[in-house]
């Protein structure tokens, strides 16, 4: 890539959405480093020479499961000094088959670039990591599970507070009720005399 910020999005197309598997080959040679790592809640290829092609078998593997993905690029954030891309990517994925209907489920995608060595002022994908909240990620898996996972995330939520309550009675980590300061952080002055 020239411009990873304005090509990106594209980019994400190629490699998940396309219908012809030759384009996606070709996509995951041309923007991904041959020895790529790559993390996802369910697989991880480490780097090492070759990796490029397990990644290629992961995303072959996740059209045959899904023959209809819709993706959308929401938002790009590119870091250009540490070469670090960050997108917020919505996907409706349907497994093939699901009597259930795809429901849209958001990720967070971490991409590392680096120069290629083929062609240094390219940039390409040393590093991918894609990041699912739970309820995302069973709605991208099971659509009629997220209402189940939502209310144990809620679940979690109330035992959280009621926890904090009974251990801030016991003594552990309990704030007052005086009246809380204006919060500020500390002077390099007062770092150094601490």
């Amino acid at each position: 890539m020239q411009n990873p910020r304005e090509e990106i999005a594209g980019v994400v197309s190629l490699l998940t959405a396309t219908d012809n598997p030759e384009t996606q080959k070709a996509a995951v040679a041309r923007y991904y480093a041959v020895d790529v790592a790559f993390k996802h809640p369910l697989c991880e290829v480490s780097s090492s020479p070759g990796s490029r092609d397990q990644l290629l078998g992961i995303l072959q593997w996740y059209r045959v499961l899904s023959p209809t993905i819709k993706i959308q690029t929401n938002q790009v954030t590119y870091d250009e000094e540490k070469a670090q891309l960050f997108l917020d990517i919505s996907q409706e994925f349907h497994i093939r088959w699901s009597p259930f209907r795809a429901a849209p489920a958001r990720l967070l995608v971490h991409l590392s670039l680096r120069p290629s060595v083929d062609d240094p002022n390219l940039l390409v994908i040393s590093r991918h990591e894609d990041f699912y909240h739970p309820d995302d990620f069973s709605t991208l898996l099971l659509p009629p599970l997220t209402p189940l996972v939502k209310a144990l995330l809620h679940m979690g939520t109330l035992a959280s507070n009621v926890n904090a309550r009974i251990f801030g009675l016991l003594g552990y980590w309990n704030a007052n009720n005086t009246k809380i300061q204006q919060l500020r952080p500390p002077t390099e002055s007062e770092k150094s005399h601490a």
